[in-house]
């Protein structure tokens, strides 16, 4: 019996493993398409009401997906880290308009495949349309859980896990963020933000400084974030 050969593909393919397993011909001609690039940060990689032309996986880095109101308040949806699919371009490619907005807070490394190549894909491998839909399955549910918080939580309460997430994410007990910044992860103002800031100060969980806010007691957040 003759042995088959199987398409290894890209080295950037090991971070996707279910695409990796994928070896249905239509799949494999969108693979041939991928085009790698680095995009720097600060860069906004997506514009709300923009058309897509590109499907985008992440290699390296971080995106961060949001929504603005006309006044200009923002609100993190998500982020989109290496190995990620961005599913807002996913979205915009099966139902039009981008609807929300993205920009690269890390230096990013992507993967672009041309709509055409993408929308053959999905047309002709089951396999790649199965990752698909499960994917953006899992995606609804990040985004379902921001709209849980902001409906039903205090907003001291989604700001104080806030902070927790990004100590740990950063894994220093010092974290570089402005008031602002703080401000549009959660949809509110800055003067709202300052305000709870100078309370978690007083109550002892931080010690603020200029851009910076060091974490005094991880007891004492981790409280607030329960209460």
């Amino acid at each position: 019996m003759n042995n088959v050969a199987i398409s290894t593909g890209p080295k950037w393919l090991s971070l996707f493993p279910g695409l990796a397993e994928i070896q249905d011909v239509a799949w494999l001609e969108a693979l041939r398409a991928a085009r790698e690039t680095v995009i720097p940060p600060k860069t906004v990689v997506i514009r709300c009401g923009d058309r897509c032309q590109n499907f985008l996986l992440l290699t390296r880095g971080t995106v961060r997906v949001y929504e603005s109101s006309e006044s200009g308040r923002e609100i993190a949806l998500y982020r989109t880290h290496g190995g990620d699919i961005c599913i807002l371009t996913l979205s915009n490619l099966l139902a039009g308009n981008y609807a929300a907005a993205a920009v690269t807070e890390t230096e990013v490394g992507a993967v672009t495949i041309p709509m055409s190549s993408f929308q053959n894909a999905m047309a002709h491998s089951e396999a790649f349309r199965n990752f698909i839909m499960a994917t953006l399955a899992r995606r609804l549910s990040d985004v379902m859980r921001v709209v849980e918080q902001v409906t039903f939580q205090r907003l001291d309460l989604r700001l104080a896990c806030l902070l927790g997430q990004l100590f740990e994410r950063n894994k220093s007990a010092v974290i570089s963020m402005t008031h602002e910044e703080l401000a549009r992860e959660l949809g509110t103002t800055r003067v709202v933000v300052s305000r709870m800031l100078k309370e978690f100060e007083r109550m002892g969980c931080i010690r603020l400084q200029r851009g910076q806010i060091e974490l005094r007691s991880s007891e004492a957040l981790e409280r607030l974030s329960r209460d």
